[in-house]
């Protein structure tokens, strides 16, 4: 009888001692981000981390919510929530001994960042001390694993040096004659002079086949290949001859 007294006793001690502790219930809203809270998966979790003793643990439960009943434990404690898809914010949450009775209170709440001192805090959730606290969190963003594979985009090429070499050449080409059409006719007679006395010049009327190249006496493989002007009495010939020797 005395046995069955103690542990009676005992237990009765215990559902008053969880009567007096905080309790914190931590929901989880719909937002943008998360449109329906079900479809979160069961690993989905809450710590509740002290320095004085191991985090503790909260596992989501039906109604998208997590529950820590009988915190104890006087001080600071970090609120986290540990999901496979989603960020969440984190919570300062200090527990403190009520002034009129040995039961705890929270005294305080407040969204935390993470990289900052532990004293920068944001708005405060609780008024003012309260036994039992429903707080929503916030979602910050999506965990992305993959990276998105880039379709092809057209104006990339244009990102491209040697692209835009081309583009500027086929403009200067084709839109050459139509500035020397409409250009003064000394400016025309001077630019052309200036053509003819130029390598460049005679390279480019050679390739557009203007016959510039032999009338000069220019010779348009020997300019690539690095060698000086020949002359136009050379015979082909003798330049064969030559080069065999």
């Amino acid at each position: 009888m005395k046995a069955t007294a103690i542990l009676t006793l005992l237990a009765f001690c215990r559902l008053l001692a969880w009567g007096l502790a905080a309790s914190l219930r931590v929901q989880i809203p719909a937002s943008n981000l998360i449109p329906n809270p079900y479809t979160l998966p069961s690993s989905t979790h809450a710590t509740l981390t002290s320095g004085t003793e191991p985090p503790r643990r909260a596992l989501l439960r039906r109604g998208d919510y997590f529950e820590f009943s009988n915190i104890t434990t006087v001080g600071t404690h970090l609120l986290e929530i540990h999901s496979r898809d989603f960020v969440f914010a984190p919570y300062r949450i200090d527990i403190a001994p009520s002034a009129d009775s040995a039961e705890g209170v929270i005294s305080g709440a407040w969204e935390t960042y993470r990289g900052t001192k532990w004293e920068d805090r944001g708005v405060a959730l609780v008024a003012a001390p309260t036994k039992d606290l429903t707080l929503s969190v916030k979602t910050l963003s999506g965990k992305n694993f993959y990276e998105q594979r880039q379709g092809f985009n057209p104006m990339s090429l244009l990102k491209n040096p040697m692209i835009l070499m081309a583009v500027v050449a086929l403009a200067f080409t084709f839109g050459m004659p139509k500035l020397m059409e409409n250009m003064d006719p000394e400016m025309r007679a001077e630019y052309e002079e200036m053509q003819k006395k130029s390598p460049m010049g005679s390279v480019t009327r050679a390739m557009q086949g203007g016959g510039g190249g032999s009338a000069d006496g220019f010779d348009l493989a020997g300019f690539l290949a690095g060698s000086g002007k020949s002359s136009g009495s050379e015979r082909p010939a003798d330049s064969v001859r030559e080069r065999k020797r």
